[in-house]
């Protein structure tokens, strides 16, 4: 079985609120935890506001990786929107948030509008 080689989150200071990201086995798309599975859009992300909500998500994420569902779950730290949505912190979970950058008006640009 492979190690967890992920290195931790590269945001500095309060890695609270999160939500998990990982991506989909069979669709490679990035998807974010829920409550009743994963999504694409990460406005309906779950939330952890506090360590032990954070810890069971991440075991949650571990537990569909370890059933082939996705690949590599972690935690991402987020800020709230004024929206209420999840923004993640780091560039390079902003952009897998996104989606390519390249066709903006195209994917799931398109079909779930800006994180505001």
């Amino acid at each position: 079985m492979a190690k967890d080689h992920r290195a931790g989150s590269k945001v500095k200071g309060d890695k609270l609120p999160a939500i998990v990201m990982a991506s989909d086995l069979l669709e490679g798309d990035t998807v974010f935890l829920t409550g009743k599975g994963w999504t694409r859009d990460s406005k309906h992300a779950r939330i952890a506001h506090d360590q032990e909500t954070a810890d069971r998500m991440e075991a949650e994420g571990k537990a569909s990786a370890a059933a082939n569902a996705v690949i590599d779950p972690y935690l991402v730290p987020v800020e709230i929107s004024d929206g209420g949505h999840p923004v993640a912190r780091h560039f390079r979970d902003v952009m897998r948030q996104k989606g390519p950058s390249i066709h903006p008006d195209m994917g799931k640009q398109a079909e779930f509008g800006p994180l505001t």
